[in-house]
């Protein structure tokens, strides 16, 4: 995380005017992403937290392709046992209908109604109050971007969306319900800004906590579309490339994404940082998307919770036993029962059949965590100096690395010149398990090598010198 501007349809807010900060969360399942939205949900009156708005029309065309009637989608692999009461937007028999049937209505809006809703109750409850900021958090799933708009941010109303509609013809249409928004921000001097944040968590901590109670909602075969976590950079550069089209707009020689991949338009923060520092973790969230940070945001009651949808009592178990993170604190009132507790901590495995899904995502997650706050700041853990480079133009040089080719048998080089915080070998490499290993250190001045090769046969010398056989040959060397 860090200090983002705004990625919104307004680029700069009125200052006599009051701000909505819509936040759209994506992130992959069991990534504690009910977690930060019941953060987010005890801010106060002046928040409202949306629960996966998109789910249902997901679900929908999954199952019928975009259909209505609530059967169990084996065609695509993907099955609930709510699905024919979720889609009908009726509470099952199994439900009390009084108590639970408004959970399962309100799911028949769709997403830019529920958004026209709470942009709607902010903005009288700051009609009957002093005003001040609101802010809408809503929480995504990574395999809902197909159904979102990242340039207007908004839900999609392509033609398909026409299988979407429901009671009403038009005002259930999402282009209808955008164009009310619209109306109510301009007649209420309400200006809007969208942010955008990606919740990531180690692939194998997400696919580990698949099974279980939570395997026995999707019967332990979860379609690969659901992981997500691949999907996930995907959303990064959906986002980043709409980022790009605004400022270019604007300013054709501006600059979007820095070096690194950092783009000011999306905060990534890993979940595992929040679960071990949650007060130091939201805090710099709530100043990367420009928000007041409260304390009541560490804390939740336990059990339901209003913002929940109606699929909550099959996959919140754990949520729902917590009453907020665990505190980092050293003081009496440190939260016992919280999220990074030691008592929600489990042995991560994962069974043969995820593992396919396991080395899908993990090189998609290794590049999102460069970019959060944790990686960018691991240089003030580097004494004396706390600095990670001391020279900054070493950040960015590129490391051959690879196994040497075999001209007897035909056998190509399989190296690759790599980033340097992408390059790495094996923990099975000899280097490793016997730390036999050679190496030269090679200066250069004005863009020319130094001495190549008198460098290069010290280390040939070095190699023969302990029985290394099967060496990349000099040209190789020479030409990475």
């Amino acid at each position: 995380m860090a200090s983002q501007s705004n990625n919104s349809e307004i680029a700069i807010p009125n200052p006599s005017g009051r701000t909505i900060t819509i936040i759209h969360c994506w992130s992959a399942p069991r990534s504690r992403s009910t977690a930060l939205l019941y953060s987010f949900e005890a801010r106060g009156k002046d928040t409202i937290a949306l629960d996966e708005p998109l789910y249902r029309r997901w679900l929908q065309e999954k199952i019928r392709g975009g259909g209505d009637d609530g059967s169990n989608g084996k065609s695509y692999g993907i099955s609930r046992p709510y699905a024919e009461p979720f889609l009908k937007g009726v509470a099952p028999d199994d439900e009390d209908a009084e108590k639970e049937s408004w959970r399962w209505e309100r799911e028949k809006k769709c997403f830019n109604e529920r958004v026209y809703d709470a942009v709607a109750s902010i903005v009288e409850q700051n009609s009957s109050s002093d005003g001040g900021e609101g802010v809408i958090f809503i929480k995504q799933m990574a395999k809902f971007a197909n159904l979102f708009d990242f340039e207007t941010n908004y839900e999609t109303y392509t033609s398909s969306s026409s299988k979407y509609s429901h009671e009403h013809e038009q005002s259930n249409q999402p282009s209808h319900w955008k164009h009310e928004i619209t109306n109510l921000a301009t007649k209420s001097n309400i200006h809007i800004r969208h942010k955008h944040v990606l919740l990531i968590r180690d692939p194998l901590s997400v696919l580990a906590s698949w099974m279980g109670k939570s395997g026995q909602v999707h019967g332990n075969n979860p379609h690969p579309d659901e992981v997500g976590i691949v999907q996930l950079l995907d959303v990064y550069s959906k986002i980043v490339g709409a980022s790009m089209t605004k400022n270019n707009a604007n300013n054709p020689n501006s600059a979007s994404t820095s070096q690194s991949g950092f783009n000011p338009s999306v905060v990534v923060i890993d979940s595992d940082d929040l679960a071990a520092q949650p007060r130091q973790s939201m805090q710099d969230l709530c100043s990367d998307l420009v928000i007041p940070y409260r304390d009541s945001m560490l804390r939740w009651e336990p059990g339901p919770h209003q913002c929940d949808g109606p699929w909550a009592k099959w996959w919140y178990h754990d949520v729902w036993e917590s009453n907020g993170w665990d505190i980092d604190d050293d003081d009496d009132t440190a939260n016992n029962t919280g999220i990074h507790h030691p008592r929600t901590q489990k042995y991560r495995t994962v069974p043969p059949s995820l593992l396919p899904a396991l080395r899908m995502s993990t090189p998609s997650y290794t590049f999102l965590q460069t970019l959060t706050t944790s990686h960018r700041q691991r240089a003030f853990a580097t004494p004396p100096t706390g600095k990670l480079y001391e020279d900054p133009r070493n950040e960015h040089v590129f490391v051959f690395v690879g196994t040497p080719s075999d001209p007897s048998n035909g056998k190509r080089n399989r190296g690759r010149i790599l980033p340097r915080d992408m390059a790495a070998i094996s923990p099975f490499d000899s280097s490793v398990q016997g730390g036999d290993a050679t190496w030269e250190g090679i200066r250069v001045y004005n863009g020319r090598i130094f001495h190549l090769h008198r460098h290069l046969n010290r280390l040939f010398r070095s190699a023969k010198a302990l029985g290394f056989e099967n060496l990349h040959a000099r040209e190789e060397i020479v030409d990475a």
